[in-house]
């Protein structure tokens, strides 16, 4: 009896010590849990409390060191003392995203303990489909209407306008004002109004974009007379994104991670308006040829002697072909292939014709004619088909090689229009047999191991090309937008975000689709058939997010041209879509084209991976969201070491 009332006895105190061991781990738990919110919302209120000096790993959060919690009864939780710490974790270059961790230690008198860390990860203004600073232009108000839907996060500092035609949002929608017209709106995943704003940011929290640019020799030097400002006429440099399909890559196309290139064109003064590939129309009329250096079309042409095949069609711009050398060559390819007279793929005059009249005649063709050729189209300066215009003058070029049509080898490194940089560092020796061997920027780590992916222009800049790689381009001055800007990896493919494609635009002052004769329909006759496309495609294609800190994102002359000639779907309008794949982050909304048909149609699409794979360094909202939990050992715990453990 004893010894059974005894066990008794010491089952229930067992039990009863197990009950407040367990009461005291719940406590402990909550404490910490409860700190690591308080944490949280401290770095959130002052985004700033996370920027650290040289040195420093770690910051106590004021207030959050050595005191108690509240429990649920609103006492504080006795004998139990919380500390949270808050610092940068991984990487904290921030070329990956930026990441902090706030780690809260609970601990009661006996120094049992709890330690909880919560990684946090700040929201990436790539994340979003729309955002803006202000909702209207120098006309008013704009609204979302006619049927709008968009597909990624919006977000405005602005009140948000509907209209009666409606609009319907796919994901989360907030403003630190709020919704009017939202009885017109549907929102799939909801709406979040009068939240508090969030800041673009200034330009000097993007100084540190020049020095790492400057580690993969991407950060390039202002050119005399270039400007930094909102005019996209005045424009002295571009670049141009290549995707080069290289010897032995593991794919027999140009979407390898190491197969992205870039090459940057100085024009020379007094040529701006050709390095916009701008359409000439003097005094509004329809240009002679010879006033058309950038645009023409192709012809069969007789190198060494002998009848060149079919694939050796070259190109000669509208301004070659009044040259007598011009027609001395279709002479002699007409006197050596009599056929070529007639057949529809040479000259295609009638029978008869002599060899002297038919080169006469290619000499003469008016700017109609050229540019309603098969294949008529235009290039910007210092691409290699346009030998017969870039060379002439230039001593170091022999007739031969400068009286002539042009291919995609025929790569002139210095014309008369401009020149192109050459790459400081060392070329890869894959790329030693390719005619601009020695100007090929690697936008990849395997060929230039200390890139960051980083691009800074210091001033006004012209874009264009097919983007390989992780790149944020950041100019002090306006990006211009002068052709197609595409991913190498379709955005819509099946490649896991790791392995796509992603571009940030970020200009200082406005990011703008230029007018020229690329991204609208050139203006060749003042009656019949006025406008012709010369593009490879009559739409305007974009991938990539884009910031544009100074007013917005917009289309050049978006209110005048032709109303109905591309056409965007079933809507009549003069240039076509804008096919959009990514985000527009402004200052204020900017105008693409007119309700009468002036300018482009919208037609944009998000890119879901920029939330798991931001641009490198892309700017962060100062918000941060939750990434995941680790619980710590509490023996031996040391903060200085630990956070020294986490962070690069």
């Amino acid at each position: 009896m004893a010894a059974l009332a005894m066990s008794s006895i010491f089952m229930a105190s067992t039990s009863n010590l197990l009950a407040k061991s367990y009461d005291r781990e719940h406590d402990l738990k909550f404490a910490a849990e409860a700190a690591l919110e308080m944490g949280k919302s401290r770095v959130n209120f002052d985004p700033l409390f996370l920027t650290f000096g040289p040195g420093t790993l770690y910051k106590k959060i004021p207030g959050l060191d050595s005191v108690q919690v509240d429990g649920a009864n609103g006492q504080k939780l006795p004998g139990i003392f919380v500390r949270v710490y808050a610092g940068q974790t991984g990487i904290r270059t921030g070329e990956y995203g930026r990441f902090s961790s706030i780690v809260a230690e609970a601990r009661d008198q006996r120094n049992n303990g709890f330690i909880r860390r919560l990684e946090l990860t700040q929201e990436s203004f790539a994340k979003f489909a729309y955002w803006s600073d202000n909702e209207s232009n120098g006309s008013g108000p704009i609204y979302f209407n006619s049927g709008d839907e968009l597909w990624g996060p919006v977000w405005s500092n602005d009140t948000i306008r509907i209209g009666s035609g409606g609009a319907k949002f796919h994901d989360e929608v907030g403003t630190s004002r709020m919704i009017l017209g939202s009885n017109y709106g549907v929102f799939i995943k909801g709406k979040k109004e009068y939240q508090k704003a969030i800041a673009l940011p200034s330009n000097s929290m993007l100084s540190a974009l020049q020095t790492y640019a400057a580690s993969g020799n991407m950060a390039f030097t202002i050119t005399s007379g270039a400007s930094i400002n909102q005019n996209e006429s005045q424009l002295r440099d571009r670049l141009e994104f290549l995707a080069i399909n290289l010897a032995g890559s593991a794919t027999p196309d140009s979407t390898d991670p190491y197969e992205g290139f870039m090459r940057r064109y100085t024009v020379k003064a007094g040529n701006e308006a050709l390095l916009r590939g701008e359409w000439p129309t003097p005094g509004g009329n329809p240009p002679t040829a010879a006033q058309v250096q950038l645009c023409g079309d192709w012809h069969y042409m007789l190198p060494h002697g002998g009848f060149a095949a079919d694939t050796s069609k070259k190109f000669y711009p509208a301004s070659a072909h009044a040259n007598s050398w011009f027609r001395a060559q279709m002479e002699s390819l007409y006197t050596a292939v009599p056929a070529m007279i007639t057949s529809a793929n040479g000259g295609g005059y009638p029978s008869g014709t002599s060899a002297n009249a038919a080169a006469k005649l290619d000499s003469a063709e008016t700017i109609v004619n050229i540019m309603t050729s098969p294949g008529a189209r235009c290039y910007l300066p210092g691409d290699p088909h346009l030998v017969a215009v870039d060379r002439p003058n230039v001593a170091a070029y022999p007739a031969r090689v400068r009286q002539r049509g042009g291919d995609d080898t025929t790569f002139t490194a210095s014309g008369v229009f401009g020149a192109w940089q050459a790459f400081p560092g060392t070329e890869p020796s894959v790329l030693s047999s390719r005619y601009d061997n020695g100007y090929l920027f690697p936008l990849d780590r395997y060929y230039n191991p200390n890139i960051k992916g980083v691009i800074y222009e210091p001033a006004n800049v012209g874009v264009s090309g097919v983007v390989n790689g992780h790149i944020t381009l950041y100019a002090k001055g306006t990006i211009v937008l002068l052709d197609d800007l595409r991913y190498a990896n379709d955005p819509g493919g099946t490649l896991p975000c790791m392995q796509h494609d992603i571009l940030g635009l970020l200009s200082d002052k406005d990011i703008v689709i230029a007018n020229n004769a690329f991204n609208a329909p050139i203006y060749l006759q003042s009656s019949g058939t006025k406008y012709r496309n010369v593009d490879d495609t009559k739409d305007f294609y974009l991938h990539g997010v884009m910031m544009a800190m100074g007013t917005s994102f917009r289309v050049e002359d978006y209110s005048s041209g032709p109303t109905n000639v591309n056409d965007c779907d079933v809507v009549n309008n003069g240039r076509g879509c804008i096919y959009l794949s990514g985000g527009i982050i402004q200052d204020s909304r900017g105008p693409v084209g007119m309700s009468s048909g002036e300018g482009f149609s919208k037609r944009y699409s998000y890119d879901r991976c920029v939330v798991a794979n931001p641009p490198p360094y892309f700017p962060t909202t100062g918000r941060f969201q939750d990434n995941r939990y680790i619980e710590l050992d509490p023996a031996g715990f040391n903060p200085l070491q630990y956070f020294n453990s986490i962070s690069q």
